[in-house]
């Protein structure tokens, strides 16, 4: 693995800062990844690699102690379209056929409890 500081995620940072600010912006959006935002493709792992995952959880697969085990996947995710595209089909249908019996519901707004 490479070096996991990069100077330009401090930049990164201060511009989410701005778009997500701690008060308000509730409506404000960012994309996934700077360079194809507006294309389904295995860009976002670079953006981790480089320091710039937009969420936290996704970053940490690269970043962290525990992103030992993760980190591979990255790697092969953003080196491997094919490979990832296989691999999120897969998933995708694998998903598509969890079942809820307990009654779970899918939330209009995401904060808050369908009323």
């Amino acid at each position: 693995m490479t070096s996991k500081y990069n100077p330009a995620s401090a930049t990164y940072l201060s511009k989410l800062k701005e778009i997500c600010p701690l008060d308000g912006g509730d409506d404000n959006i960012s994309a996934m990844d700077s360079h194809t935002s507006a294309t389904f493709d295995n860009a976002y792992f670079e953006t981790l690699i480089k320091g710039e995952g937009l969420l936290n959880s996704d970053q940490e697969m690269w970043s962290s102690i525990a992103g030992y085990s993760t980190a591979d996947t990255v790697n092969k995710y953003w080196a491997d379209p094919e490979l990832f595209f296989k691999q999120f089909s897969d998933s995708m249908v694998k998903m598509g056929n969890i079942t809820n019996p307990a009654g779970g519901e899918v939330r209009k707004t995401c904060r808050f409890v369908n009323t």
